[in-house]
């Protein structure tokens, strides 16, 4: 909700010229560039042609190639635009294609459904978008290439043999660089993580160092423990790092309840998603959706291509900038202003 201007910073933001690449900025923002740097209807049962549809002919390498999206949710708007952002950057470049697309909003057996249309059609390749989606295809087990987005666990599919995807959230050497630069008194960030992403903590501590920051870990062994770890690693750090966990975000009632710890003991927020900002996070770094639509796109080219892809799971190469200045005065954040002409939403709560 955006509210009243904090006394002073309206001003300076209305009067903002572009911003002049100081030393700091450059430093920050290269870091941020080598962190990214890395239905035709179909011919199938009465059950299938109720739930697909917007079938489109592009253009292919090979040529005559068939693709299925499968789609968690269309009314979800993220959703949409990756949808949207990944068949509109296939027809500029492929000929002779074909996308079947289904959505499985109002499917109750998305697993049937797709194993009844991989029986009856052949495809070369499938793009999912959500976890349903992809967790319907990956129970079925095709003998085809996956490349999927919008997957908040998608570290378990890291070393899948025929699996590539976008991951859900931004490097986190890139949201480290951000937060350097929102907030350049932030020394000491601390963050939640369950066993599933120690390796992503490991590697995040190195690149924490390179900007001179202190990740402080705390280890949820269960969801019974996130009070009472949340609460000691609270009071020894200047601000929580959120990151995508299957254990420390088990629930929308456990996120609510680690947001009301946190305001207890004045500490912001750091997230990888603007969802969080309407809890209270003070600062977000989230994927650009029409980006990653993009880039799932021209992986799927280069699958079809069997060109030799680096790294099966990329990270977004492009971010959207959330801020809520209302938070950061109330913490007595020291806020860069020279790194809002950065920001996309500022929301004032």
């Amino acid at each position: 909700m955006i509210v009243g201007p904090i006394q002073g910073l309206r001003e300076q933001i209305i009067g903002l010229q572009q911003a002049i690449c100081t030393p700091l900025l450059c430093l920050l923002l290269s870091a941020v560039v080598v962190s990214c740097a890395s239905t035709a209807n179909l011919s199938t049962t009465s059950k299938l042609n109720s739930t697909i549809s917007n079938s489109t002919t592009t253009s292919g390498i090979p040529q005559k190639t068939r693709i299925l999206l499968v789609n968690t949710n269309r009314s979800i708007e993220r959703y949409r635009i990756a949808e949207a952002s990944f068949t509109t950057s296939l027809k500029r470049s492929l000929t002779a294609n074909t996308i079947d697309s289904i959505d499985l909003e109002q499917n109750p057996n998305p697993i049937d459904t797709l194993q009844d249309l991989l029986n009856a059609q052949h495809y070369d390749a499938v793009y999912t978008i959500g976890a349903k989606a992809l967790g319907s295809i990956d129970y079925i087990d095709p003998d085809i290439p996956i490349i999927f987005s919008s997957v908040l666990n998608w570290r378990r599919f890291d070393a899948q043999e025929n699996y590539y995807g976008i991951a859900s959230e931004v490097a986190s050497e890139a949201q480290f660089a951000w937060f350097k630069y929102f907030f350049p008194k932030v020394k000491r960030v601390g963050v939640l993580y369950s066993h599933s992403n120690q390796m992503l903590v490991q590697s995040s501590q190195q690149s924490a160092r390179k900007l001179n920051i202190e990740l402080i870990t705390k280890e949820v062994r269960s969801e019974a423990q996130l009070l009472d770890t949340s609460q000691a690693l609270l009071s020894q750090v200047d601000a929580l790092w959120l990151i995508s966990d299957p254990t420390v975000l088990a629930s929308t009632q456990k996120a609510k309840s680690l947001f009301t710890e946190a305001n207890k003991h004045q500490i912001p927020i750091f997230t990888y998603n603007a969802f969080f900002v309407a809890m209270g996070a003070t600062l977000s770094i989230t994927a650009d959706l029409p980006t990653t639509g993009r880039q799932a796109a021209l992986m799927m080219k280069n699958v079809l291509k069997h060109s030799t892809i680096e790294k099966a799971i990329q990270f977004p190469a492009g971010s959207s900038i959330t801020l809520n200045v209302g938070k950061a005065d109330v913490y007595k954040l020291k806020l860069n202003n020279d790194a809002l002409d950065s920001v996309d939403v500022i929301v004032w709560e």
